[in-house]
């Protein structure tokens, strides 16, 4: 992690909510890129840097939301540690993309406050609609990479002398 992203501090000056946007115009990007997963920003960085941007995309969710009652921060906490526990395997690029969509409306409005277990049950329901976008990625990357391939060896090879007399018996019936 550190290697690619620098220190804990710069990967959070790198995925900031400001990517969400970014992110949902490639969600392609988003899901099959090389994004780092939540299990693997805890192993770099630490469990506490992955709860700490968990946390920073959810303050923005607070902010975004034109509702009463904000989220607490210990409240915070306990969701992003639920959401690393949960879903480890969900990459940066992910969540950006999920938190993006949540703030669309995609899965419903907030009502008086910004509930967790709301955002919860929208997560489960974007990871059903990840497996189903993630299958047809895949499907629409090797349908290309198949087009793109170089056709088919046929073994019908000629030597240059046999494609050079090939040419001269050519051109003699034509001329």
């Amino acid at each position: 992690m550190c290697k690619r992203y620098g220190p804990a501090g710069q990967f959070l000056k790198l995925f900031t909510p400001d990517l969400q946007i970014a992110t949902a115009r490639n969600e392609a990007r988003a899901y099959l890129g090389s994004a780092p997963s939540l299990e693997v920003i805890a192993e770099g960085y630490g469990w506490q840097t992955a709860i700490v941007w968990l946390c920073i995309q959810i303050e923005n969710l607070n902010n975004f939301t034109g509702v009463r009652e904000k989220m607490p921060v210990a409240r915070q906490k306990d969701l992003a540690a639920l959401i690393l526990a949960e879903y480890p395997n969900l990459k940066a690029s992910e969540i950006l993309l999920f938190f993006h969509r949540l703030k669309c409306g995609r899965y419903g409005r907030f009502y008086g406050m910004v509930d967790a277990l709301f955002i919860t049950s929208s997560l489960l329901q974007f990871t059903e609609q990840r497996h189903t976008e993630l299958i047809r990625y895949k499907e629409e990357q090797a349908r290309f990479e198949k087009e793109a391939a170089p056709p088919a060896d046929t073994g019908k090879y000629v030597t240059r002398e046999e494609y050079l007399e090939q040419k001269r018996l050519k051109e003699k019936s034509n001329g």
